[in-house]
């Protein structure tokens, strides 16, 4: 049950035409004509995959950081399609200091009519906050950058994550307007990003409830560990750290999901969330997920961030789907 609140040979130059089209062929068979960079990447057209199109063009590990960190790349998928796909970037949670791109949360969106990225970013134990926000930021402008020669709309853009990767998309959605994080390549082009789906991510880190949490020690959990230290000492970098802290009425529209028992980030802090957003006419929604804790299972949720997401990325879609709905 849920409640709604309102990726050295010579040729003859016969033989080098010939070589020359084959190429080109091969490149424009799978719907995508890659610059030479691009070639480097490791590169497969997904067969038999049973949560990936037959077709898909897929690149792993692509630095979206010239000589980065190890943690600086992503994965995009790009379905075969005559059109521009928008895209949907997943990015995955562990409080801040584990997890991985390999995450298939949000591949069920490759047969919706979705290209995909997942993206990595450096761990709390390698770089404190704002590394993270600025890697996310890093990887939204390259893949804008490149949006044309992979064949997906770089004006719709949309969000996803859960927990930590909740708590970045939200900041994502929130930062917008402010360039305070954009550091590194590529910064003519915009880190906004057009829809957010946050699962369970805090939001507030100036008012976040310990005492309702699994964290006996604020000061040796993973907050603490995001922004270098104890809590008492880093203040002006925790409301940095804070979604909330940035919401105005530029706020990218933006789904919740929370569980009502989650006990590492409690449901308060979607609420208020909600609430600010309410406060300056943000388009958003909370999903509370009755008797779920950090995480949930079940499918009734999916087809609530489907609708929501057709309805932000895909709005000429959305007019025809509504017609169909109430044809009788």
């Amino acid at each position: 049950m849920m409640n709604v609140y309102s990726r050295e040979t010579t040729f003859k130059p016969l033989a080098k035409l010939l070589a020359l089209a084959i190429c080109l062929a091969c490149l424009f068979g799978s719907g995508l004509l890659f610059n030479a960079e691009a070639l480097q990447w490791e590169r497969t057209i997904a067969q038999n995959d049973p949560e990936i199109p037959d077709g898909t063009v897929v690149l792993k590990d692509v630095p979206y950081v010239t000589d980065g960190h190890a943690r600086q790349k992503l994965d995009l998928l790009v379905p075969p399609s005559e059109e521009k796909l928008p895209l949907l970037v997943w990015i995955h949670g562990g409080g801040w200091e584990a997890g991985d791109k390999s995450e298939r949360i949000f591949y069920r969106f490759l047969n919706q009519g979705y290209a995909l990225a997942s993206i990595n970013y450096r761990y709390s134990t390698q770089a404190i906050y704002p590394a993270q926000i600025e890697d996310c930021k890093s990887a939204i402008r390259w893949l804008r950058a490149h949006a044309e020669e992979f064949g997906f709309d770089a004006e719709r853009i949309g969000v996803g994550g859960a927990s930590a990767g909740g708590h970045l998309v939200a900041l994502l959605g929130a930062t917008g307007h402010t360039r305070m994080f954009d550091k590194g390549e590529y910064l003519e082009k915009s880190s906004r990003v057009q829809a957010v789906c946050d699962f369970f991510g805090p939001t507030d880190f100036k008012d976040y409830d310990f005492e309702d949490t699994i964290f006996e020690d604020p000061d040796n959990s993973p907050v603490s560990k995001l922004v270098g230290g104890p809590l008492s000492e880093n203040k002006p970098l925790l409301l940095l750290a804070s979604p909330l802290c940035f919401v105005t009425s530029t706020h990218a529209p933006i789904l919740i999901l929370h569980g009502n028992k989650d006990n590492l980030v409690p449901l308060n802090q979607s609420q208020r969330y909600l609430e600010a957003m309410a406060q300056v006419n943000v388009e958003s929604t909370l999903l509370v997920i009755n008797d779920a804790g950090h995480g949930f299972g079940g499918e009734n949720h999916w087809r609530e961030i489907a609708i929501f997401f057709a309805k932000k990325l895909k709005p000429e879609k959305r007019v025809g789907y509504t017609k169909l709905l109430l044809a009788p």
